[in-house]
């Protein structure tokens, strides 16, 4: 793995020599742009208009559009030379609740690995945020521009997510449609079936999903490139349930037929493990019915 930034956590008098690493990678399915005459790749042109010509990757620079047509430039030694005190160090603003932050805020997310000398700052931050339950919100200059940001905790690493400010988040109010549930009620049937639903089928999150999607398109990829075709998968039979508390019991009963047949599987397989895990269930099902 390697480290895109490298710079330190500042929190109070003390400093932490950090290396920043990507947490996520994109796993989707590219596609090229062809021309549909002769199914040749496009090609993407830099193209000057003044000087009527393509323009070399070392020719082009950045600029600033102060006024109409008027540019002021700015250099990469320019952008190293901000006074800005976040450049190189990710300053920790404040300390707050890890639960408190919205996921609405968060953006992308990248692994803070300890740099030179920097293992046992590391580890002391590390285990003091782990004791107080505490994330850490900072700022940090990166790609330019000035980011918020929030340190947590994932697994024994520091990671740092980078967040809206909270004047890019849209206000919900903006939403066709929530005007219209003030006042709106349920019926306490409708919402004891609906939590009895809710409960039916919670899991734990974990590990192994998968994108359907990109499966399903590598087999098309596929099924093209030897000229085949593909099974189309049948569409379920359309509803006709509109009444809400007939869809609720129509859900319920699918559960419970799925979680006896999931039981039955597991039972044939070792009989003491489900009897244990299906006792909770029904106590459960027994308090919400």
């Amino acid at each position: 793995m390697r480290s895109m930034w490298k710079g330190s956590i500042s929190f109070g008098l003390v400093n932490i020599p950090v290396s920043l690493f990507k947490a996520t990678e994109d796993h989707s399915t590219s596609f090229r742009n062809l021309h549909e005459y002769c199914k040749h790749p496009i090609q993407y042109k830099k193209w000057c208009p003044v000087c009527d010509r393509e323009v070399e990757a070392k020719e082009i620079i950045r600029g600033y559009e102060y006024a109409p047509g008027n540019y002021v430039l700015i250099t990469d030694e320019d952008l190293d030379q901000l006074p800005l005190p976040t450049l190189k160090t990710i300053e920790i603003l404040h300390f707050t609740d890890k639960d408190s932050i919205d996921p609405i805020f968060y953006e992308k997310a990248y692994y803070l690995g300890p740099g030179e000398y920097g293992a046992k700052p590391y580890k002391l931050l590390y285990e003091a945020m782990r004791q107080t339950n505490k994330a850490a919100v900072a700022k940090v200059a990166f790609r330019t521009s000035e980011h918020l940001a929030v340190i947590r905790l994932h697994q024994h690493a520091l990671v740092m997510s980078m967040i809206h400010y909270p004047a890019e988040v849209r206000a919900v109010s903006e939403v066709p449609g929530i005007e219209n549930l003030t006042g709106m009620e349920v019926s306490e049937n409708e919402l004891q079936m609906a939590v009895r639903l809710i409960e039916e089928i919670s899991s734990q999150f974990r590990t192994d999903y998968q994108s359907n999607y990109e499966a399903a398109l590598k087999e098309l990829i596929a099924a093209k490139v030897q000229n085949a075709e593909i099974d189309q998968p049948q569409a379920a039979p359309a509803s006709n349930v509109v009444d809400l508390m007939e869809a609720l019991k129509r859900s319920l009963a699918a559960t419970d037929k799925e979680t006896k047949t999931a039981a039955s599987d597991r039972r044939a397989q070792n009989p003491k493990a489900v009897e244990t895990d299906e006792q909770p269930k029904r106590r459960r099902r027994k308090v919400t019915s």
